[in-house]
C-alpha cells in the first residue's frame, strides 16, 4: 500500500512547469540561429550563393553562409546581390543610400530600394553596412609586432603598433599607437612612443571636419613629450574598391618638453597642418595592403621651423587575418628648440600582425 507524502503532489507539477519554461526559452533563442539565410549573391561566373550580407569594405564583401561558413568575396567578382535587409550604402562619389538591396534587371547593377528604387554600378559601390549594425560591425583594426635579438652585443628591439577605426553614418574615429624600444648591454634603453586620436564629422561631398589629439615621446630626438591638439578639414579625393586617397589642412597647438640632458627646453607654439593619406589594397594573389600617411607642421609661432611625420606600412597576408610585413616611420624637425637635439629619427621594422575587418 502506498501513501501520499505531503507536498509531493505539488512539487512534481512545479518541476514540470520549470522544465517547460526552460525548454521554451531555449527553443525561442535557438530559432534565430536556425533561421534560413535569404540573401543572394550571383558572381560574374554564374555561381549563386545563398547567405547573409554582413558588409562591404576595402573591396571585400563579408558574406556568411550555412554550408561554407564566413566568406570574403572580392567585390569586383559580384554581378548581382539581393537582400531584404536595409543597408547603408556608400558610393565612390561620397553619396549614401539607405534601403533594401532589390533584384537588378541585369548584371553589374546594385538596386537600393526605400521610397524609390535607385540603380548603381557595382564598381561605384564602396561600402555596405547594415543599418542596425553593432559597434563591432563598424570597427576595423590591426596589430603589428616586431622583435629582434642579437647575441653578439645582446641588443634587443621590440615594436608594437596598431590602429582601430570606427565608421558610423555621420561620425568616425581612429585610435592609432606606435611603440618602439631598443636595449643593448651597457647602453641605456632607447624608446619612442606615440598615440593619436582623431574624430571625424562627415560632411557632404566627401568633406570631413577632424579633431586631433596626439602625444609623442622620442629619446633619439631628446623629446621628453610633445602634446598636439587641433583641428582640420579633410577631403577624400579618390575612394574606390582598390584605393582611398585624402588630403587635409588645419591648425594645431603644440606644447613640447625636451630632456634635461640638452638643457630641458620647453615651448608652446601654433602650427599649421598639411596631411596626406593613401591606402591601396589588392586581393588577387599575393594579397597586399599598403598604406602611407604624411603630416607636415609648418610653425606659425616660430617662422622657418617645419616638422614632419611619415609612416609607411606594407603587409602580405599569410593566411586568414594574419600577415607579415614591413613598417617604416620617420620623424623630422628642421629646427628643434634645443640646439643639441637631433633633427631626424627613422625606424624600419619587419613585423607579424593580425587584422580585423581589413
Amino acid at each position: 500500500m502506498s501513501r501520499d507524502v505531503p507536498g509531493r503532489r505539488r512539487s512534481v507539477p512545479r518541476i514540470v512547469r520549470v522544465m517547460l519554461v526552460a525548454t521554451t526559452a531555449v527553443l525561442g533563442h535557438a530559432a534565430p540561429a536556425l533561421a534560413v539565410k535569404t540573401d543572394l549573391v550571383i558572381l560574374r561566373n554564374g555561381d549563386r550563393i545563398t547567405g547573409e550580407v554582413k558588409g562591404l569594405a576595402r573591396g571585400k564583401l563579408d558574406y556568411n553562409t550555412d554550408d561554407a561558413g564566413r566568406l570574403s568575396i572580392e567585390w569586383d567578382k559580384v554581378a548581382r546581390v539581393t537582400s531584404p535587409t536595409s543597408y547603408d550604402v556608400e558610393l565612390t562619389s561620397g553619396q549614401r543610400g539607405f534601403g533594401r538591396l532589390s533584384p537588378s534587371s541585369r548584371d553589374g547593377l546594385v538596386v537600393i530600394e526605400s521610397a524609390r528604387a535607385d540603380s548603381f554600378a557595382v564598381n561605384d559601390v564602396v561600402g555596405i553596412t547594415p543599418v542596425n549594425a553593432s559597434f563591432l560591425q563598424r570597427v576595423s583594426s590591426y596589430l603589428d609586432v616586431g622583435f629582434t635579438l642579437a647575441k653578439a652585443n645582446l641588443a634587443t628591439t621590440f615594436s608594437l603598433s596598431g590602429a582601430a577605426d570606427y565608421r558610423g553614418p555621420s561620425l568616425g574615429s581612429q585610435l592609432k599607437f606606435d611603440s618602439y624600444a631598443q636595449g643593448q648591454e651597457s647602453v641605456p634603453t632607447t624608446t619612442r612612443n606615440s598615440v593619436r586620436q582623431t574624430v571625424s564629422w562627415f560632411l557632404p561631398r566627401r568633406w570631413s571636419a577632424v579633431g586631433i589629439l596626439q602625444l609623442e615621446q622620442n629619446d633619439a630626438l631628446d623629446l621628453d613629450h610633445r602634446f598636439t591638439a587641433g583641428g582640420a578639414m579633410s577631403r577624400v579625393v579618390t575612394h574606390t574598391n582598390q584605393q582611398e586617397f585624402s588630403l587635409g589642412a588645419g591648425l594645431v597647438g603644440t606644447q613640447e618638453q625636451f630632456s634635461s640632458a640638452t638643457g630641458g627646453a620647453r615651448s608652446t607654439s601654433l602650427e599649421g597642418l598639411l596631411a596626406l593619406t593613401w591606402d591601396a589594397f589588392r586581393f588577387d594573389s599575393p594579397k597586399l595592403d599598403f598604406n602611407t600617411s604624411v603630416a607636415i607642421f609648418p610653425s606659425i609661432s616660430d617662422a622657418g621651423r617645419v616638422r614632419g611625420q611619415t609612416e609607411i606600412r606594407l603587409v602580405y597576408e599569410l593566411f586568414n587575418d594574419f600577415n607579415t610585413g614591413i613598417r617604416i616611420s620617420d620623424t623630422f624637425d628642421s629646427r628643434p628648440p634645443e640646439a643639441g637635439a637631433s633633427k631626424n629619427d627613422y625606424i624600419t621594422t619587419l613585423t607579424i600582425g593580425w587584422s580585423y575587418r581589413r
